[in-house]
C-alpha cells in the first residue's frame, strides 16, 4: 500500500518543478531558429491547448486518485489491450526522461569536463567516460527515489525553488543587457510563418517544455486530499510553466546581438552556441551568469530527474496492478516504494542512450509520445461520464463535452505538426508494444476487445496517413492551412467511435473491483 503523504504545497512545487527541467535550456534557441520572434506565439498557444488538455485530466484524477495515473483510465473504459497500449506509449515517453535531463547536465557540464562528449556533425554524443557518468547519476538519483515519496517530495520542493530563481535571474540579465525590442518583429502574414510557429511547438520542443504537468495525476495515489490538490497542482503548473518559459524566450530574442541576425533567424548561430544560455551570457560579457546558468545547467535538470523517475517507476507499478506486467513489479521496500520498477527503469534507461545519442535526438519522438498520451484525458472522460455516471465527482467539468472534442482535436493537431518522421516511428513503436503483450499473455488464452483494438489502429493509421499527405515532413498533397481542417472531422470521428467500443459489463465490473481496491488501499 503507498501511503499518501505529498501535501499541497509540495505537489505544486515538484509538478511545476518538474516542468523546468533541460527544455529551458535549449527550447528559447530552437525555437528562435525555427520561428523568431514569432517563437512568442507558439508558447501563447501552447499553454491554452495544455489547459485544455489539462481539464479533463482533472476530473478523472480527482475522481480516480489512483497511482499510475493515466495508465489505469484506458483499461476502465477500453479493456486491458487498449489499456495496456496507451501504458505502453505514456511508459515510453516517460523512461527517456531520466536519460534526457541527464544528457543535458553533461552536454552544459562539459564546459568544465570537455572529455565527457563527442562532437558529431551535427550534434553531441557522450563518450565512453561520459556514458559512465551518466550511469553513475542515474543510479544515484534511483537511491534517491528508494527512500521515500515525503522524503523525494521535500527534496524535490527545495530543488524546485531554486530552479525557478536562477531562470529568472537569466530573464532579469538578458533583458537588462537588452539595447532594445527593436529584435521582436512578428510576420504572421504567410502560411510559412504559421508553419513556423506550429513546427517550433511540435517538433521545436514548446509542447516537451510543458511535459511534467500530469506528474502530480501519476502520484495521484500518494496525495493528501487529491480532490482539491490534484486540479491545483496541475493547472497551476502550467500557468507557472508558461510565465517563466514565455519571459525567457522573450529575454532570449531581445539579448541576441543583430551581428549574429544578417542571414535571419534560421541561420542564428553564435560562439558558445552547444550550451545555448551560457554561450549567448558569454557574448553578452556576463561571465557571473553564465557561470550561475552553467550551475543551474546541472542543478535543474537534476531536480527533474528526481520527480520523473518517481513518476515512471509509478507508470509501470500500475501496469502490474492491472496484470499487464507479473506481481514481481508490485514489491515495495519498508519505506513503501516501487523499487523494483526503478530498478527496471534505470536499466531501460541506460540502454536508451545507444539509439538516442543526443539531446535533440530524443525530444521529438518524446513530444509525440507524451502528446498521445494526452488523448487519454478526453476519451476517458466522456466513457467514464457513461459508464460510471453515479461515482461522485469532486471536480465536475462543466462543458465536459465541448471541452473533450477541442481537446482531443488539440492532440491531434499537435501530433500532426511533429511531422511524418516522428509519426512512422511511433507507430511503429506502438506496434511492438502490442507484440510484447500478445506474446506475453498468449499463455493465457485471452479473448481482446477487438474493436478496442481496431479504433485504436484506425485512429493511428488515419494519422499517419494525414502526416504523410501533409507539408510537416510529408509529400505535400495537402497544403496548409487547409489541412487543419481535415483534421478536425477526422477527429471528431474517432472521439465517436471511441465511446462506440467500451468493455463489456461484466469486463466493466472487474476493472472497477480493481480501482475500488486500490483507492480503499
Amino acid at each position: 500500500m503507498l501511503k499518501r503523504d505529498i501535501s499541497t504545497t509540495n505537489l505544486l512545487i515538484a509538478t511545476a518543478g518538474s516542468m523546468i527541467g533541460s527544455a529551458w535550456l535549449f527550447t528559447p534557441y530552437i525555437g528562435a531558429q525555427i520561428a523568431g520572434p514569432n517563437a512568442l506565439i507558439s508558447w501563447i498557444i501552447a499553454a491554452i491547448f495544455m489547459l485544455f488538455i489539462a481539464l479533463p485530466l482533472c476530473e478523472l484524477g480527482a475522481m480516480l486518485p489512483l497511482s499510475g495515473g493515466m495508465s489505469n483510465y484506458p483499461t476502465i473504459t477500453h479493456g486491458k489491450e487498449v489499456g495496456f497500449l496507451f501504458s505502453w506509449v505514456a511508459w515510453l515517453s516517460y523512461v527517456v526522461m531520466t536519460p534526457i535531463e541527464i544528457q543535458a547536465i553533461l552536454q552544459y557540464g562539459s564546459h568544465f569536463f570537455p572529455w565527457l562528449l563527442v562532437k558529431e556533425a551535427t550534434y553531441f554524443k557522450l563518450s565512453h567516460l561520459g556514458y559512465v557518468a551518466a550511469v553513475v547519476i542515474m543510479f544515484g538519483v534511483v537511491l534517491f527515489n528508494t527512500y521515500g515519496i515525503k522524503f523525494l517530495a521535500e527534496c524535490s520542493k527545495y530543488a524546485s525553488l531554486v530552479k525557478f530563481v536562477l531562470p529568472s535571474v537569466a530573464i532579469v540579465s538578458l533583458m537588462h543587457t537588452a539595447p532594445s525590442v527593436e529584435n521582436i518583429h512578428f510576420h504572421l502574414s504567410t502560411s510559412e510563418n504559421w508553419m513556423q510557429v506550429f513546427s517550433a511547438l511540435s517538433a521545436g520542443g514548446i509542447a516537451f517544455a510543458f511535459t511534467g504537468f500530469q506528474n502530480g495525476l501519476i502520484l495521484a495515489g500518494e496525495v493528501k486530499n487529491p480532490q482539491k490538490n490534484l486540479p491545483i497542482a496541475m493547472l497551476g503548473a502550467v500557468l507557472i510553466g508558461f510565465i517563466l518559459y514565455f519571459m525567457l524566450q522573450l529575454s532570449f530574442l531581445v539579448a541576441v546581438p543583430k551581428i549574429y541576425l544578417e542571414h535571419g533567424w534560421q541561420q542564428l548561430t553564435f560562439p558558445g552556441d552547444s550550451g545555448p544560455l551560457v554561450g549567448l551570457a558569454l557574448v553578452l560579457g556576463l561571465g557571473v551568469i553564465a557561470i550561475v546558468l552553467l550551475f543551474d545547467a546541472v542543478f535543474s535538470p537534476f531536480g527533474t530527474t528526481l520527480v520523473y523517475t518517481a513518476a515512471t517507476s509509478r507508470i509501470l507499478y500500475g501496469m502490474a496492478l492491472n496484470n499487464y506486467l507479473p506481481p514481481f513489479f508490485l514489491k515495495l521496500n519498508r519505506h513503501k516504494i516501487p523499487y523494483v520498477t526503478l530498478y527496471t527503469n534505470f536499466l531501460v534507461g541506460t540502454l536508451s542512450f545507444l539509439p538516442f545519442p543526443g539531446w535533440q535526438k530524443m525530444v521529438a519522438f518524446l513530444a509525440s509520445a507524451s502528446i498521445l498520451s494526452y488523448g487519454i484525458g478526453p476519451i476517458c472522460l466522456l466513457a467514464l461520464r457513461r459508464l460510471r455516471f453515479e461515482r461522485f465527482r469532486p471536480f465536475r467539468l462543466v462543458g465536459s463535452l465541448t471541452v473533450c472534442h477541442i481537446a482531443f482535436y488539440i492532440c491531434n493537431l499537435m501530433l500532426y505538426w511533429c511531422g511524418f518522421t516522428v509519426i512512422w516511428k511511433l507507430y511503429v513503436a506502438v506496434a511492438v508494444g502490442l507484440a510484447f503483450y500478445w506474446t506475453y499473455h498468449q499463455r493465457h488464452n485471452r479473448c481482446p476487445n477487438s474493436y478496442s483494438l481496431y479504433w485504436f489502429f484506425s485512429y493511428l493509421t488515419l494519422l499517419l496517413i494525414f502526416s504523410y499527405l501533409g507539408p510537416f515532413g510529408g509529400i505535400g498533397f495537402l497544403k496548409f492551412p487547409l489541412d487543419m481542417l481535415f483534421i478536425f472531422p477526422m477527429s471528431y470521428f474517432m472521439l465517436y467511435l471511441s465511446q462506440r467500443c467500451l468493455i463489456s459489463d461484466t469486463e466493466k465490473q472487474k476493472s472497477f473491483v480493481l480501482v475500488i481496491k486500490q483507492l480503499q488501499e
